[in-house]
């Protein structure tokens, strides 16, 4: 990843410069605003790493110069805790994230590599040929959920009756199975003019938990020299997304409860209440009904979230979803990568159809990428997908040749013999085979009828 880091102090940037560089980052400065968007003009990045207050243009101002020259580039502003609403007014206008001073490298490492795989993971998954671009508003991207299993249906019929109706939803799943994007999904559909906000309820220390999401008054507390604004008000008019929503504390739950019932807060060291129109999203891993049980999560807020629930089903629940997503996520990086669009050798098709998953969609789109760069433009093998991919393979169902198949040949055959010796294991019974390939029955009858 190359990144264009802007900072005016040196004693800043040089040490954050070389953090970033041990990581593997391709590091390139600039410590004012006229040379970071000379640079622009000179050069492409992945992302845009900036200060807000800078002599010769602002962070703002070179964040509006990238998202005319560079679209697809992310964009991380860093700024001092008492001027975060200039950071908040950024991502309103399509930045991804920003990051307060003083911060710890380690933290901001972290950031950006969750950030550049949330990003791809939405963009391939989006059907996209290229990383989606954060200054693009998710209303002018109009997402997709790849797959036509049973279980994919059901949940795009509900983000289509829960965009309609507007109301709260809670969207339930393992990690890595797409939560977010149903989010990007309901928010395109909902077409509200506000921003769709995220807010990562994990991150967000207990003691700034009101004040970042409902803001503060000028000397609150210690070290707010400022009054600034909270993300409720941020996303006023769109939407909020509470993810890992179950990891809040409990104290933190009955003011969040007023807030979505309501419509209203009281910013921290303020008694005037301030409005905003919201649509509240959340998302989760955890069971918040045994949560609740336990008293971990407050029984009326839970209802107040899960007017609508939205599973998300692990991949394994929906196998016949994978060939439609090798070929989308095989399209995508291969585009991003800049090679021809690959061949799967047939034991690369057995192992990515038979493995077990535990991280889901996410999981998949790591194994492609390993294996496209592995395997250097030309045929994706085995040998080339991730350890955990080369178990034993399942009784020769594809063996490697000499000569590669296409991709649709591949799956196909696989698919086949792979149905086959599921109906000789059931003795020819198609309702108890089915059950176990995860499809339906007339979907069974269409895949024999190929043969």
């Amino acid at each position: 990843m190359r990144i264009l880091l802007v900072e005016d102090d040196r004693l800043v940037r040089i040490p954050l410069r070389d953090a970033l560089a041990d990581e593997g980052y391709e590091v390139t400065e600039a410590e004012d605003g006229k040379t970071a968007m000379d640079t622009i003009n000179r050069e492409t990045f992945d992302l845009l790493l900036t200060d807000i207050r800078l002599p010769g243009a602002n962070g703002m101002q070179i964040f509006e110069h990238l998202r005319a020259t560079q679209p697809t580039c992310l964009a991380v502003l860093m700024t001092a805790y008492g001027r975060v609403e200039d950071a908040v007014k950024v991502i309103q206008e399509g930045a991804c994230d920003y990051i307060t001073k003083p911060f710890d490298t380690g933290e901001l490492v972290l950031r950006l590599q969750r950030l550049q795989q949330e990003a791809m993971f939405r963009s391939v998954l989006a059907g996209a040929a290229a990383p989606e671009a954060c200054g693009t508003r998710p209303e002018a991207a109009r997402t997709r959920m790849v797959g036509e299993s049973a279980p994919m249906v059901q949940v795009k019929q509900r983000i289509e009756a829960a965009a309609s109706a507007g109301v709260s939803v809670l969207i339930t799943g393992e990690t890595g199975t797409g939560k977010e994007l149903c989010v990007q999904m309901l928010h395109c559909q909902r077409e509200r003019p506000g921003p769709l906000l995220t807010v990562n309820c994990a991150a967000i220390p207990g003691e700034l938990f009101e004040a970042e999401m409902f803001g503060h008054e000028r000397g609150a507390f210690t070290g707010a020299d400022r009054r600034r604004e909270g993300k409720f008000k941020a996303a006023d008019g769109g939407t909020l997304f509470l993810d890992e929503v179950g990891e809040l504390p409990l104290e933190h739950q009955a003011k969040l409860l007023r807030a979505i019932e309501t419509g209203s807060f009281e910013p921290v060291g303020s008694n005037r209440s301030v409005a905003a129109d919201v649509w509240v999203l959340a998302a989760t891993n955890r069971d918040l009904s045994t949560e609740v049980d336990s008293g971990a999560f407050r029984q009326d807020l839970f209802y107040r979230l899960n007017v609508i629930e939205i599973a998300v089903p692990p991949l394994r629940d929906r196998r016949e979803d994978i060939p439609l997503l090798v070929s989308d996520f095989l399209r995508a990086a291969a585009t991003r990568q800049q090679v021809e669009m690959p061949e799967l050798s047939p034991r690369a098709i057995s192992a990515l159809m038979t493995h077990t998953y535990p991280g889901n969609v996410r999981e998949l789109l790591h194994a492609l990428e390993h294996g496209l760069a592995l395997a250097r433009g030309g045929a994706v093998s085995v040998e080339h997908l991730p350890p955990t991919f080369r178990g034993p393979d399942l009784g020769g169902a594809l063996d490697d040749g000499d000569s590669q198949l296409p991709l649709g040949r591949a799956v196909r055959q696989f698919e086949q013999s792979y149905i086959k010796r599921v109906l000789q294991q059931v003795e020819g019974k198609k309702s108890e085979a089915a059950r176990l390939l995860g499809i339906s029955r007339k979907s069974l009858w269409q895949k024999l009828k190929r043969e």
